[in-house]
């Protein structure tokens, strides 16, 4: 026997004293692993592939991958799968609806290889599942509260602003738009004291404004800010801190504002809102610049 033909023959041996223990550990895999052939065929499935579809392997084996999903996806996805073995490309990551055994469907995120022969050529593919239907579904729940909730602050009437602990907005309802005369875009992503300018500030605390302060405690009073324009306007501000519930860190300040009425001399002791004072002109007589 030459060397060669030797060490051939060890390798071989290797590998099929290998190949056991890999179908060991492919069957005590926590994810379902699935392997078809060139044609979609099931050739091999291991334990969690048969939970996942609630169904034994005989009843998985030597079928086509596509019983298994929606009438509407088979077809796209049996086109797919003969495209992809003709590019001998790896695909990229889907999610797909299954089939089990109860009539119901799931959500899987599919992470696929093609499966090469020693030769290199295509042989079929493997794919790894997982079961992502509660993570899916809690997280559509969660979106859909978030787009509820902005409703809401958004149909507010007051001016609601929010930050995270740095102080930089992150959202601003139409009212604190109009507010500061700065849209939503212009405030996301800025400081609030860039934001929101403030000239004065009174508390029945006497304490500064400051929105690390309400990182801690709120804060209420009569402020003093510019919009856009250059104008003052008086507002009544509440600053307080954001708690998360469960790990009791302060994770940004809301802030809602509204303005105060203020004196109209020329109207005879008549009020007007502090929002409503454009055309007011400023008690030294100089016209205030234009903020940028």
């Amino acid at each position: 026997m030459t060397q060669q033909s030797a060490i051939q023959q060890s390798v071989t041996q290797q590998n099929a004293n290998l190949w056991p223990a890999l179908s060991r550990a492919l069957q005590e895999l926590p994810v379902a692993y699935t392997e078809m052939d060139n044609n979609g065929i099931v050739r091999a499935v291991n334990e969690a592939a048969c939970h996942q579809r609630q169904m034994t392997a005989e009843q998985l084996l030597g079928h086509d991958i596509w019983e298994f999903l929606p009438r509407d996806e088979a077809i796209k996805s049996r086109a797919e799968f003969f495209d992809l073995i003709r590019s001998g490309e790896d695909p990229p990551v889907i999610r797909r609806s299954l089939y089990n055994s109860r009539g119901g469907f799931r959500t899987h995120e599919m992470h696929r290889k093609l499966m090469r022969d020693a030769t290199g050529a295509v042989i079929g593919v493997s794919s790894v599942a997982f079961d992502i239907s509660q993570m899916d579904a809690a997280y559509r729940e969660a979106r859909q509260t978030k787009l509820w909730l902005e409703s809401v602050v958004e149909a507010i009437p007051q001016a609601v602003m929010v930050t995270d602990s740095l102080g930089f907005v992150r959202f601003a309802n139409p009212s604190a738009q109009r507010l500061t005369g700065r849209t939503s875009q212009e405030l996301v992503g800025q400081q609030i004291e860039k934001g929101m300018p403030i000239l004065r500030a009174v508390s029945k605390t006497h304490k500064p404004l400051s929105f690390r302060i309400a990182l801690d405690e709120p804060w209420n009073g009569d402020v003093e800010l510019l919009n856009r324009q250059g104008e003052t306007l008086s507002i009544w501000l509440s600053a307080c801190p954001i708690i998360d519930k469960e790990s009791s860190f302060t994770n940004g300040v809301v802030i809602v504002m509204k303005p105060l009425p203020i004196r109209n001399p020329s109207a005879n002791g008549a009020t007007t809102s502090g929002a409503d004072s454009r055309d007011a002109v400023p008690a030294s007589g100089a016209v205030a610049p234009t903020l940028p």
